[in-house]
C-alpha cells in the first residue's frame, strides 16, 4: 500500500526529514513502511520470529538492554514508549548525538460504516498516544515534537486486505480476514475503491547525551539474526 504524501511525511518526520538508521522496537508495520521508503531498518525484540521483508535486518533480544554498541542509530522508533528508566536510558544509548526517540499513534476514521463493519472482523489495534511527560521523565531527551497528519486514502481490494492483515488485533486468528471479501463485495466491489480518513499523532524528542555519565556497551549477548 503506497502511503499517500501526509502519511509519507508522517514517517520522514518521526526519524529526521532525512534517510536515517533507524532501530525500530518490536516487528511491526510501521517498519516495514519505513523500509520502503529506504530507511536503513533494524528490528528488535522477542517477537522477531521470521523474516518478512529482505530489506530489514532483525535481530531477536530479551529484556530492556539492547545487543547493539552505543551511538549505532539516528532515530529509535517505539510503538510504545513507557517511562521505565532503564528502557530509556537503552534508547539513548545507542542513538547517535543529537538522535531522535519517536513513536506514532493512528487513529482510522469509526464513522464511516465499511470501516465500522471492519473493526467487528479485526478488532481495534488503534494506539494510545504517548504521554509528553514520558519523554522528559529520565533527563535523558529534550522537550518533545508534536505533528499531526490527516489524509484520505483509497484502497482497492489487494490494498484493503493489506490493510486489514497489517491492522488486526493480535489475538484474532489470520482466518478471520476470509470475512474482508465479504466487506468487499458489499461496499467496494460497484465502485472498485474504498476512501478510508486516517489521523496520524508523531511524537520525537532528540537525545540530551550529556546527561549520560558512560556509554558502556552490552555484554556478549546471543543473537539470532535473521538476514
Amino acid at each position: 500500500m503506497n502511503p499517500v504524501a501526509p502519511a509519507a511525511r508522517a514517517l520522514n518526520w518521526l526519524v529526521g526529514d532525512h534517510l536515517a538508521l533507524v532501530l525500530h522496537i518490536g516487528d511491526g508495520p510501521l517498519a516495514y513502511e519505513l523500509a520502503d521508503q529506504g530507511h536503513d531498518v533494524t528490528i528488535v525484540g522477542d517477537d522477531v520470529t521470521t523474516v518478512r521483508h529482505q530489506h530489514i535486518s532483525y535481530v531477536r533480544s530479551q529484556g530492556d538492554l539492547l545487543p547493539f554498541r552505543s551511538r549505532s542509530f539516528e532515530a529509535v522508533v517505539a510503538p510504545e514508549i513507557d517511562d521505565e528508566v532503564t528502557a530509556l536510558g537503552e534508547y539513548a544509548r545507542v542513538l547517535t548525538d543529537d538522535g531522535l526517540l519517536s513513536t506514532i499513534a493512528r487513529r482510522y476514521d469509526d464513522s464511516i460504516p465499511w470501516m465500522r463493519k471492519l473493526r467487528t472482523i479485526t478488532g481495534d489495534r488503534s494506539g494510545a498516544i504517548t504521554p509528553v511527560a514520558t519523554f522528559t521523565a529520565s533527563g535523558l531527551f529534550g522537550e518533545p515534537e508534536r505533528q499531526e497528519f490527516n489524509a484520505w486514502e483509497e484502497l482497492d481490494f489487494p490494498n484493503l486486505m493489506r490493510f486489514a492483515e497489517t491492522t488486526k488485533h493480535p489475538s484474532v486468528p489470520g482466518s478471520a480476514l476470509g470475512a474482508v471479501r465479504d466487506l468487499w463485495r458489499e461496499y467496494g466491489e460497484q465502485t472498485g475503491s474504498l476512501r478510508l480518513r486516517h489521523e496520524t499523532i508523531c511524537l520525537r524528542a532528540r537525545v540530551d547525551k550529556s546527561q549520560l555519565a558512560a556509554e558502556p556497551d552490552p555484554p556478549d549477548t546471543v543473537l539470532i539474526d535473521f538476514r
